[in-house]
């Protein structure tokens, strides 16, 4: 009788488990044909109606997706590109990336200018820091050109200064330079230059550059940096230099946009660390009522003040300015150059109708061989910013284009001892590089991305046509700013 119970018992958990066995079969079978026979869930337009023809992919990715600003861990970041290079010599030895990197056909076509995209410009470039501070300083201290070789030359007294190393070697600014430079600048469709500039710059070298930029249909914004003994007076006559110089015949190489409320075209000015002069010195240039004013005047231009904290909204708004930008493309630098306080700056510059000028760039490495003071640092101790291949500068655009930015800034085409540069760059022994992308890596970024802010402010006409809404001048297709 024992026996029998133990056979059946058996029997019936063999009976179980089939059971079991075909109902998950069967659930299987029946997930795999509700998978396969429900219709994919479709990415909602921006701008309903089959007549939408402009947005491409990288819009849609960036307009439904969370936007999530890149997260840095430094020692997860340097064994990637550690693990990148070892790759890179083991294709080396095999026969891949032999040579020069090709540039890419793209490069050779021109696309539209478009103006409201501005690119920071420097001129000319410090290469070399004279004295070294430090013994490291005098390990790797000056490079020198024989040809295509490249040696280090140990206790000198200039140091190297950059952490990339150019395509076109340590150049001197000269007119034939700066022609190849703004050649490159409008092949990317940039159609404005912003021009770093201080009292002491060279007068030749500047007429050389607005004259380039005028055979290239560039237009030039200008930076006015800080100086010794800048003041509200001496920013006004820096204002009537480049004004009485380049701006007084008709088609000036300097940039111009409508003002619609005053009925005039007027230049943009970016005043370099705005907040070291107190609110009631502006007032004094920038109120209709100042002492100084230039409003109304035949020197009446657009200011943009460049702010780094919270409290600077404060200088832009009593300042009597006409809008901010952030300069520093650091994301979690500090406050204004932070990604995700993009969206409360553009909410406070349309609530007092001022303009937002996000900064975006595709890194930030300088070569840090010398101690380095917070107040140097724009008021911090440490603000490199890894490329990650694009990845960077790819999550800066998305994020200017979210926050429906009319002027985006790009530091920079030049500035190398930042590490903030676009312009090509080759691998050398001891530098930086692109790699795996080829020199023109970044230019051909900012070439693609371009084409993106339009097919955005396109997007933009559309969606206010089809919804009957007026077009507002924010739109800032034709130039033009409330």
């Amino acid at each position: 009788m024992t026996t029998f119970n133990f056979k059946f018992s058996i029997k019936s958990m063999r009976l179980l488990i089939c059971f079991i066995g075909v109902s998950s079969l069967m659930l299987l079978v029946y997930c795999l044909y509700s998978t396969l026979n429900t219709p994919e869930k479709a990415i909602p337009q921006l701008i309903p109606g089959a007549d939408q023809q402009v947005i491409s992919y990288e819009l849609l990715r960036s307009q439904n997706a969370a936007l999530v600003p890149e997260k840095y861990n430094e020692h997860e970041v340097k064994s990637r590109i550690i693990r990148e290079k070892i790759k890179r010599l083991a294709g080396g030895r095999n026969g891949h990336h032999g040579g020069e990197l090709s540039t890419p056909a793209r490069r050779n076509r021109t696309i539209a200018l478009n103006r409201n995209i501005q690119i920071f410009y420097y001129a000319p470039v410090a290469w070399y820091k004279p004295h070294p501070t430090l013994p490291s300083d005098r390990v790797v201290s000056r490079i020198t050109e024989n040809g295509s070789a490249v040696s280090f030359r140990p206790n000198e007294d200039q140091v190297i200064n950059i952490a990339f190393y150019p395509k076109r070697k340590l150049y001197n600014t000269t007119e034939s330079i700066v022609r190849e430079h703004f050649n490159d600048i409008q092949n990317c469709g940039i159609g404005t230059v912003i021009l770093v500039w201080h009292p002491a710059f060279n007068e030749g070298l500047l007429r050389a550059i607005f004259k380039t930029a005028a055979i290239h249909n560039l237009k030039i914004a200008v930076e006015i940096k800080e100086y010794h003994e800048r003041t509200i007076e001496s920013i006004r006559s820096n204002i009537k230099y480049f004004l009485d110089l380049f701006g007084r015949e008709d088609g000036s190489t300097l940039s111009y946009f409508r003002v619609l409320s005053k009925q005039r075209d007027l230049p943009i000015f970016y005043i370099r660390k705005a907040y070291k002069i107190q609110d009631a010195e502006w007032m004094r240039l920038l109120s209709r009522n100042g002492m100084l004013t230039i409003r109304g005047t035949s020197y009446d231009a657009i200011v943009l003040a460049h702010i780094s904290t919270k409290e600077h909204k404060s200088v832009v708004r009593r300042g009597g300015f006409d809008g901010f930008y952030t300069y520093l493309p650091s994301n979690g630098a500090n406050y204004a150059s932070t990604w995700k306080n993009w969206s409360e700056l553009k909410k406070f510059a349309d609530t007092y109708h001022l303009m937002f000028v996000p900064t975006i760039g595709p890194g930030y490495y300088d070569r840090k061989k010398y101690l380095r003071t917070a107040s140097q640092n724009h008021g911090i101790s440490n603000i490199k910013r890894y490329r990650s291949n694009g990845q960077y500068f790819d999550v800066a655009w998305r994020t200017a284009l979210k926050n429906n930015a009319q002027i985006v800034t790009i530091n920079s085409y030049n500035n190398w001892v930042d590490g903030t540069q676009i312009e090509a760059a080759i691998p050398v022994f001891g530098f930086r590089d692109y790699l795996p992308g080829p020199p023109e890596k970044y230019l051909d970024l900012t070439q693609t991305w371009i084409e993106e802010y339009l097919k955005y402010k396109l997007n933009s006409i559309k969606l206010g046509r089809k919804n009957e809404n007026a077009l507002g001048c924010y739109e800032f297709i034709n130039n033009t700013i409330c």
